[in-house]
């Protein structure tokens, strides 16, 4: 499948992409940047999956090497810097006055968000590549190996673990992010199925088929919830409207995408796998589109009232919502760089980081 050899691709390129200095007022205005690629000797060069968060004008961010930053959002001076021995490859996550995020040895960290200073640490024995997801004083934390964890936020103490059996072996190695309603959680899974499990007791409740392919079926991309519907699905498949008390599927949405959905109001913004950015109305309906690339778009959001999107040409886009016209563009610096996880979000600032490890801060 396509999003296989580009992936395999990724790994294997690494030719920089110089891009002359702006001569006029742009869209992007790069604040400050960061180099966290790790040290490697040969073999493919590793590739960023994970994104950076924003909370009082600190940036976090975790590198392959290991290394856990708080930056100054302004200036991107380092307000503290812990080594945590493993890479990390997920965000981290707010709750009170602490971070909380894991590694790839599968251990869970949660320091205090100012000073750096370790309030517990945990071992989940499987690899933490997603961010934990906080409510009601609990975390939830997805575990590569196919399992979700239940915690008490405060203690770390585990409430409950789900673990699920998938056959299938060729996986995206990417998870949705969990989503709390009322007593369900629900959450997407690596064989192509998305499903709801009880808040208190992580029991399965309902599942749905959303994919019928044999490799690449992992149903990673973030739910949401809008008119009383769960819109979540694969890139491999269409994107779906889901009945959340049953989990019967109300309806296909015509599009293919890798890119998270964002809502904004009573429309859908989409990336689609062929290069396309889609406003689509929640009924199904495709309001405008336009394709930007001849590769897969891998993250949309919207800041400043402009579309911004990645894709894997190795290119960030601001798109004009009312004409669909690309308004700026910003080379990420190599040849098929792209964007894995999220475009981050505030007033000011727009916040991403590459899969060649370059973590960036625009305002």
């Amino acid at each position: 499948m396509k999003f296989f050899f580009l992936i395999l691709f990724l790994a294997s390129c690494g030719q920089f992409r110089p891009h002359a200095p702006a001569q006029e007022k742009r869209f992007f205005s790069l604040n400050w940047a960061k180099n966290l690629d790790p040290e490697y000797v040969t073999g493919n060069l590793p590739i960023g999956l994970g994104a950076p968060r924003v909370f009082n004008d600190l940036v976090y961010m975790g590198s392959m090497s290991g290394v856990m930053t708080a930056y100054d959002v302004e200036t991107g001076r380092t307000i503290w810097s812990k080594n945590d021995k493993t890479p990390l490859g997920g965000p981290v996550e707010f709750f009170k006055d602490h971070v909380a995020y894991g590694g790839l040895n599968g251990r869970l960290f949660v320091r205090h968000y100012l000073t750096g200073k370790l309030k517990y640490a945990i071992d989940l024995m499987a690899p933490i590549e997603s961010a934990p997801f906080f409510y009601n004083d609990k975390l939830l934390i997805y575990l590569r190996g196919h399992q979700i964890v239940h915690l008490d936020a405060e203690t770390g103490k585990v409430l409950w673990v789900y673990k699920r059996a998938v056959p299938v072996t060729t996986t995206f190695q990417r998870t949705s992010r969990p989503l709390v309603s009322g007593n369900k959680i629900f959450i997407g899974f690596a064989d192509g199925f998305v499903g709801a499990l009880s808040v208190e007791e992580g029991l399965l409740l309902w599942e749905t088929k959303v994919v019928d392919q044999q490799k690449f079926v992992d149903a990673d991309l973030n739910p949401l919830i809008a008119q009383g519907l769960l819109i979540m699905g694969s890139p491999s498949g269409e994107l779906k409207a889901i009945n959340p008390d049953s989990g019967a599927i109300s309806r296909s949405f015509n599009v293919s995408v890798m890119a998270h959905p964002f809502i904004r109001g009573q429309q859908l913004l989409l990336g689609t796998n062929d290069g396309e950015v889609v406003i689509m109305g929640l009924g199904g309906e495709i309001l405008k589109r336009v394709k930007i690339s001849k590769q897969p778009v891998s993250a949309v959001t919207w800041w400043k009232d402009t579309i911004v999107a990645a894709s894997f040409d190795g290119y960030l886009r601001a798109i004009d919502p009312l004409t669909l016209t690309v308004i700026d563009s910003f080379a990420l610096g190599y040849d098929y760089s792209s964007i894995f996880s999220d475009l981050v979000i505030t007033d000011e600032y727009l916040t991403l980081y590459s899969s060649r490890n370059r973590l960036y801060v625009f305002r």
